[in-house]
């Protein structure tokens, strides 16, 4: 059985406009980066301080570009999943639900 937000019928549907991808991408962007970060801090103590400049910059640069790809995969297939709706909190925590202040 499916846990999913599809009860009996088709899904609602969602606009998937530029300002959902940019958030879509900001959201894959910090997940990214954040793992890529971890991994650096591991990283760091063992490499020579003449690669260190490289080292940083690949850190920076190949989360970025996963980012974009997996976001523009994320848009081609064109269906809206938990990813979409944890984008969309991600950037407007306080319209999508949040029951803090009732």
């Amino acid at each position: 059985m499916s846990h999913g937000h599809q009860h009996g019928g088709a899904p609602a549907p969602r606009k998937m406009g530029f300002k959902h991808a940019i958030r879509l991408f900001l959201l894959n962007a910090v997940l990214y980066g954040a793992c890529a970060a971890f991994a650096g801090l591991i990283v760091g103590d063992y490499l020579p301080v003449e690669a260190q400049g490289r080292v940083i910059l690949a850190f920076m640069a190949v989360p970025l570009a996963i980012a974009v790809v997996s976001t523009v995969a994320h848009l081609k297939a064109h269906q809206w999943t938990s990813v979409d709706d944890m984008a969309e909190r991600f950037s407007h925590p306080h319209q999508h639900g949040d029951r803090r202040g009732s």
